[in-house]
């Protein structure tokens, strides 16, 4: 959105708006602990007077009467998700189970001092309230909010929502994309998978002379399906990237290695711990002509990559060849990025996998894969993939129940209406797309066929990451937009 002067209006809907985000910023609501924002969120509306149900999963949902008059008109929903994905800067103190976010905010952007902002989708959630609190400045047929968990990990909250609460609607807004000026319709599907291998440790030999912590960061990370095509580094296929170079020069051993934070997050940083027969000066020669190869082939991505080492004592333990040798080989063989393309539009992806996570601790080792897919028949052919990786590099592996890909509605009321409101609030039409990310859409529209849904929401850039960042001079626009489809959805 190109840079506006808000008007004194704006700035009361940006104030307001931004009100309510502080006070979620205070609560801890990382996925799969989000009691606590949903008991705010269900006392929101019972002091307002309102019908509201908080359900098993922490899902709330409320009940927003028409104005006066428009009651036999359609149900709309509002929808968006508590949770967040919580990371911190490197050497940023963080619990996300016990600390707030807190915030910084300038004159373009409100942004979180060494962590994630959570405005994916604390800002979805913070303008619902700001509606509900505004109900009687715009006429609107019944409204009912519905508020998810856990979307950022497994969407139990939109899966185990009852059908219910969608049976009876004719519209939804879900309020979870993350640019203005966009309409999504589409979004890819997705499944977890989760590797894990019992390993076993032995004491280093003592001819492994060389001793040495290696830290794979300063890359950019990002969120795994809307900037998976941005061509960016990760770091845990670099640190194993790394270690074959080594290998070929003589022995390694590997005592640890730990990287990412997320399964829908492209790891930004990787630490590791060697042992092997190469001399120091050596494995730091690799070292540096891999971060300058890198820095040569990625310069528009990931510039600021470092690779940095530091001689250690020798490590108590390593693991034993064989665990290293698999664990190796299953990173290598784990597709990690853009996977296809697609043939009707060459600039969006198709089908991807992002590996989120390698984590070690005394007895195992577990590799967390997000893949997606716009089609549902690559989810399939990604889980045998892995399936057949797994058992080659004796790997245990365990898959989600997939997430079904949104199609596209071409005969969508709701988007002719919204492609008309947008136009005349904002001079210009906005683009329609569907995305490579999740969105819970792909649960709600399985739960009722015929809910007319899209997908809108404020400019946030870099997502998922300390750099995270929503562009102030969308938010009220953006209220202003969903405020306009409610009032002509009433008429």
């Amino acid at each position: 959105m190109n840079e506006t002067i808000l008007t004194r209006a704006d700035e009361k809907i940006l104030d307001d708006v931004l009100a309510n985000f502080a006070k979620l910023a205070k609560i801890p609501r990382s996925s799969k602990h989000e009691a606590q924002v949903g008991k705010f969120l269900q006392d929101f509306f019972v002091k307002r007077g309102l019908e509201v149900v908080r359900d098993k999963f922490n899902n709330v949902i409320a009940e927003i009467p028409a104005s006066a008059g428009k009651e036999k008109f359609p149900l709309t929903i509002l929808q968006a998700h508590t949770d967040m994905v919580c990371v911190a800067r490197d050497g940023v103190d963080f619990n996300p189970l016990k600390d707030p976010i807190k915030l910084i905010r300038d004159e373009k952007f409100l942004s979180a001092d060494g962590t994630s902002l959570g405005a994916d989708d604390g800002i979805g959630v913070a303008e619902i309230l700001y509606l509900v609190d505004n109900r009687d400045a715009f006429e609107h047929g019944r409204i009912r909010a519905i508020f998810t968990v856990d979307e950022e990990q497994g969407m139990s909250g939109a899966k185990g929502a009852d059908e219910k609460f969608f049976s009876d609607a004719n519209f939804m807004i879900n309020c979870d994309s993350e640019k203005f000026g966009e309409i999504v319709t589409g979004c890819a599907g997705a499944v977890h998978a989760t590797f894990s291998r019992e390993v076993h440790y032995v004491r280093p030999d003592t001819k492994l002379y060389t001793n040495m912590a290696i830290t794979v960061s300063g890359l950019r990370g990002g969120h795994s399906g809307e900037e998976i095509s941005c061509g960016r580094i990760n770091a845990l296929k670099v640190a194993v990237q790394i270690m074959r170079q080594i290998s070929k020069h003589g022995k390694i051993r590997l005592s640890s290695l730990n990287g990412g934070k997320a399964f829908n997050a492209i790891p930004n940083r990787a630490d590791f711990v060697i042992s092997t027969d190469v001399p120091v000066d050596d494995v730091e020669k690799i070292c540096a002509d891999i971060e300058h190869s890198l820095k040569k082939i990625y310069a528009a991505t990931d510039s600021e990559i470092k690779i940095e080492t530091q001689v250690i004592p020798r490590p108590e333990k390593v693991l034993h060849a064989k665990d290293c040798e698999y664990l190796m080989n299953l990173v290598t063989l784990i597709h990690s990025g853009v996977y296809l393309m697609s043939s009707e539009n060459s600039s969006e992806v198709l089908a991807s996998a992002n590996l989120g996570i390698v984590s070690m601790d005394d007895n195992s080792v577990t590799l967390k894969i997000l893949a997606r897919s716009n089609a549902d028949e690559f989810i399939i052919e990604f889980t045998d993939t892995f399936e057949q990786a797994a058992k080659l590099c004796l790997f245990d592996w365990e898959f989600s129940t997939p997430t079904p890909a949104w199609h596209p509605n071409a005969n969508g009321k709701l988007l002719k209406l919204a492609e008309k409101i947008f136009t005349e609030q904002n001079g210009h039409a906005p683009e329609v797309k569907t995305i490579h990310a999740g969105l819970e859409t792909s649960f709600f529209a399985k739960k009722n066929p015929a809910l007319d849904i899209i997908s809108i929401g404020t400019t946030n850039e870099n997502i998922h990451t300390p750099n995270e960042r929503l562009h102030l001079d969308t938010v009220a626009p953006h209220v202003k937009f969903i405020v306009g489809m409610l009032q002509k959805i009433a008429e």
